[in-house]
């Protein structure tokens, strides 16, 4: 459980992670703008949920998730829009309520628990926390093969198991 309990300690968080988070966002929304706005409603969000806030992960994994769906929610909040300016407001009425984060975090804490260990560890630093192949290799000491295997399989099952979140799994496992 993330416990902030100075503007110091989030001052801290907020300069050593903005620039993989901004990068990460960048690489999807080319617009400096739009990804300073994006970074800035996640923060605002963990300071004000600061004292009731629970990460299951690590802070680098929880973060580069964050970013990943508001992404998400600006991308298809856009293309909202370009159906609505062409006439076609019925297109995305029937659509649920995104599920909060934390929601999609449990969901997918579940399906990994169903792995492995191993193959566990693999996904989670590979895709979660964006580690490389290579890294994960040097790190667990193994070859580099055998971690894209575990990738591979541990990629394909969890996108099986959390195939109802098929719009929001692209942005959920890119590092």
């Amino acid at each position: 459980m993330l416990l902030l309990r100075s503007h110091r300690q989030f001052k801290q968080i907020f300069e050593e992670y903005w620039d993989i988070m901004y990068v990460a966002a960048y690489s999807r929304i080319p617009n400096q703008e739009i990804v300073e706005d994006i970074l800035q409603e996640i923060f605002v969000d963990i300071w004000q949920r600061r004292k009731s806030i629970v990460i299951r992960s690590t802070l680098k994994a929880y973060l580069l998730t964050a970013v990943k769906y508001k992404v998400l929610k600006h991308i298809d909040a856009s293309r909202r829009l370009v159906f609505e300016s062409i006439g076609e407001t019925n297109l995305e009425a029937a659509r649920e309520q995104p599920l909060a984060l934390e929601d999609i975090y449990d969901q997918l804490e579940i399906v990994l628990s169903r792995l492995p260990e191993k193959q566990r560890l693999i996904f989670k630093m590979g895709r979660l926390e964006g580690f490389s192949a290579e890294e994960i290799a040097q790190a667990l000491g193994l070859s580099t093969q055998t971690v894209h295997n575990h990738l591979s399989k541990s990629t394909k099952l969890v996108r099986a198991e959390l195939k109802h979140f098929a719009a929001i799994l692209p942005f959920l496992f890119i590092p």
